[in-house]
């Protein structure tokens, strides 16, 4: 075999394609000029999808930090307790006093349940689970960058684009990763809080988190298609979540069609439910996301300045 069919047989190679920093070449057609609709949307998600899958995985193990989690969370011990909080004073009155009534009430309030109790390796894995502050912006950075890149149809490498966004971009990347993750924890730990203290505030929580997760694709396009402040990037993302509703409804209406996949996953085949996120969970929601922003970004932003 020559070298010139050589050359052809490794670039049909998938791994060929992952790892080649000049890109993918040409690729197939572009689409036919036309509305960036639904149809669109699809056909183009059909095109990547096996890039679709890598990007997940660069989404999971870049950032890694939050395995920590997953491995901390299994290190804890589980052990029987009290289910009522109440059980402590309720058994220290029936000491001093001791009564039948005291008695009962300690069988009432005395219930054991089941609670996992922290280790010393779960503390050591949750400290080294908040080095996530560092990975995440440089990954969403960089898978931003390559799903723009199927957005535009333009050629792109999936590793050799990734690393090349994070570092022309490493600075805001940092910062607001930074930002980014202390937001979604933050906003995460109160509709937990608020959930176990039945409290309402939770659904407020909930509705700002949604609004968030859309203004976060804003940022992100803009963060690596403009040179603008921190400030600015995040002035104009609210004003283009209040601009474009109705993409921006596709893209969260995708996000919520993923969530029910995976429960529905879990309840009635719950090994796949298991590898799911592991394929395209993150991914494909991601990438509407960008699909529903980056064609606003270039009507408003990109479009005046060539014209």
């Amino acid at each position: 075999m020559d070298n010139q069919n050589l050359g052809k047989k490794n670039k049909k190679f998938s791994l060929y394609r992952l790892f080649n920093p000049q890109g993918n070449g040409k690729g197939v057609e572009p689409l036919p000029e036309g509305p960036d609709n639904i149809a669109k949307c699809f056909k183009l998600l059909g095109r990547n999808l096996t890039n679709m899958l890598y990007l997940n995985l660069l989404l999971i193990f870049g950032n890694f930090p939050i395995l920590f989690f997953l491995l901390g969370y299994n290190l804890m011990v589980p052990t029987t307790t009290a289910a009522s909080p109440l059980f402590a004073t309720v058994q220290g009155a029936a000491y001093l006093n001791p009564s039948p009534a005291a008695d009962m009430l300690i069988s009432v309030y005395g219930l054991q349940q089941v609670r996992n109790v922290p280790t010393t390796g779960t503390y050591i894995c949750f400290a080294l689970m908040f080095l996530i502050i560092f990975t995440f912006g440089f990954v969403n950075t960089g898978v931003t960058y390559i799903m723009r890149s199927m957005v535009r149809q333009q050629p792109y490498s999936v590793f050799g684009d990734f690393f090349h966004a994070i570092k022309k971009n490493w600075k805001q990347s940092l910062i607001f990763g930074v930002i980014d993750s202390v937001i979604l924890g933050l906003l995460a730990f109160d509709i937990y809080f608020y959930y176990i203290n039945s409290s309402a505030l939770m659904y407020m929580n909930i509705l700002i988190l949604c609004f968030y997760m859309i203004m976060r694709y804003y940022i992100y396009l803009l963060l690596i298609t403009f040179d603008l402040s921190i400030w600015k990037i995040i002035k104009n993302s609210l004003i283009f979540l209040m601009l474009n509703f109705k993409r921006n409804f596709f893209a969260f209406s995708g996000m919520v069609i993923m969530v029910i996949i995976e429960i529905a996953l879990i309840s009635f085949a719950a090994p796949i439910g298991l590898m799911f996120p592991f394929v395209f969970f993150f991914s494909i929601p991601m990438f509407f996301g960008i699909y529903a922003a980056y064609p606003k970004i270039k009507e408003i932003m990109i479009d005046p300045q060539i014209n």
